[in-house]
């Protein structure tokens, strides 16, 4: 990190008050939020959060040689001594968080050379980001900084941010929401000059009410760039015209499967390949009347579609599509998706890590497609957040797996498939499943995180 931050310009920044000075200049400090990861001299930022106040770790902080703690709390006499003693200053903000974003973005401001991408939308972000991050990677070599796992919240952006350094020439930064407000305070700090929006479905209804509020939400994002900036639109989705207004004259750049779209992605289904088998996908563009054909190893017409919107962003960069193509080709998605284990001659698809009514239906195809022919176990559980909509979300689900897998034993966990109609076994918990898969069955695990299913997965 930079030297940026001194003990005059983190108050000024921050609008703080140094309710006890650091005792030194600050001395290319390090901002953390956790203290396990502070260095001698680092910057400890104490933060609420739900289950921990990071105002309870400061003497912890201090100890480990922070040069100064930020807080949104007013220090007692003994944690002033405390602090004192050790010549850990003391910035008093009004809110931690909001402290937190506005030194991460000066932090970004410092390379406004960088190219900086950022993504949104109710389902495929983190597919996404993978994606167009080795497509930026192909641009711009060992220069690219994307977001970690999934880290798109309030704690991971500000996070991802700060690892930018005078090497980096582009960024990809994911930034999720489940309230209004949520995107247009990211993107704030983000600063994004091309930004992504994945697809709108119905995600955290709860607190959108339907999918134009989700349009509203996620269009945000377009808000935040310049005017010369680039918008990557989901072609003709729900909350289409939202979005365009959101865009608000900028350049637009649509993706899709549909005809129409500026880059469209066809999907082939599963293909032979000398390593096992692949999925062919065509990528088109429409200005240009080009074609580029491949094979690669993510499966389902959502994730071909995922990759339309990856090329369209190597084409607003310079990128040929057939260059594009390549990379995509090579792309692998991290973490559980679409990760089979072969454990004791079963194959697990651990797809239960989140949900939402647009993901279950594409893994639901996606796993029909990969396992045709074998005997098959399919474990679906709540999708949590959706609002007024969760009987008819949850019908819909429950009717696309019915349809699939007619002759497969179909298990559903939660009280939202409780208040199906349809009668198939449920059980409250995933604690209560019990299953007994012989070698050469295929399991399918598809829910909210906090369903568990995951429990489910035997160990190696």
């Amino acid at each position: 990190m930079s030297t940026i931050f001194n003990k005059q310009n983190i108050a000024d920044i921050s609008k703080g008050e140094y309710v006890l000075p650091p005792k030194a200049e600050l001395s290319n400090p390090n901002l953390q939020d956790d203290t396990r990861k502070l260095r001698q001299g680092d910057i400890f930022v104490a933060l609420p959060g739900e289950l921990t106040d990071g105002y309870n770790y400061i003497g912890t902080a201090a100890e480990a040689g922070a040069a100064l703690v930020i807080s949104q709390r007013k220090p007692d006499d003994a944690l002033v001594e405390k602090l004192s003693k050790l010549g850990t200053g003391y910035l008093l903000v009004e809110d931690a968080m909001t402290a937190f974003h506005q030194l991460a973005n000066a932090h970004r401001q410092q390379f406004a050379g960088i190219k900086a991408v950022g993504i949104t939308g109710s389902c495929g972000k983190t597919s996404t980001k993978e994606m167009c991050a080795a497509i930026m990677e192909a641009i711009y070599p060992n220069a690219v900084v994307k977001t970690e796992g999934n880290t798109n919240n309030f704690f991971g952006v500000p996070r991802n941010l700060l690892r930018l350094t005078q090497d980096t020439k582009a960024m990809v930064i994911e930034t999720g929401s489940n309230h209004p407000g949520e995107i247009a305070r990211l993107a704030a700090v983000v600063k994004p000059d091309i930004a992504l929006i994945t697809c709108i479905g119905a995600a955290h209804l709860e607190f959108f009410k339907d999918l134009n509020g989700v349009a509203e939400e996620k269009g945000d994002i377009y808000q935040a760039l310049p005017q010369d900036g680039i918008c990557i639109v989901p072609y003709q989705c729900p909350g289409y015209d939202i979005l365009l207004k959101h865009a608000n004259g900028r350049k637009i750049i649509t993706f899709g499967l549909q005809e129409g779209a500026d880059i469209r992605a066809i999907y082939g289904g599963i293909r032979k390949t000398q390593d096992g088998f692949g999925y062919a996908l065509t990528l088109a563009r429409k200005d240009t009347g080009e074609k580029a054909e491949v094979v690669w190893g993510i499966g389902g017409e959502e994730q071909a579609c995922n990759a339309a919107a990856a090329a369209a962003l190597g084409i607003a960069n310079g990128l040929p599509l057939q260059e594009a193509a390549k990379v995509l080709a090579n792309c692998k998605l991290p973490g559980a998706r679409q990760a089979v284990s072969n454990i004791n001659g079963v194959f697990w698809v651990n797809d239960a890590y989140n949900a939402n009514p647009n993901s279950m239906s594409a893994g639901l195809k996606w796993f029909d497609e990969i396992s045709k022919g074998s005997k098959r176990i399919v474990i679906i559980g709540d999708m949590r957040e959706i609002g007024d909509a969760e009987v008819p979300l949850h019908e819909q689900a429950l009717e696309l797996a019915q349809s699939l897998f007619k002759n497969d034993r179909l298990i559903t966990v939660g009280s939202s498939f409780a208040k199906c109609k349809a009668n198939v076994e449920n059980h409250a918990t995933a604690d209560e499943v019990h299953i007994a898969p012989e070698a050469g069955t295929w399991v399918y695990l598809k829910a909210s995180n906090g369903v568990g299913l995951f429990k489910l997965v035997p160990k190696a």
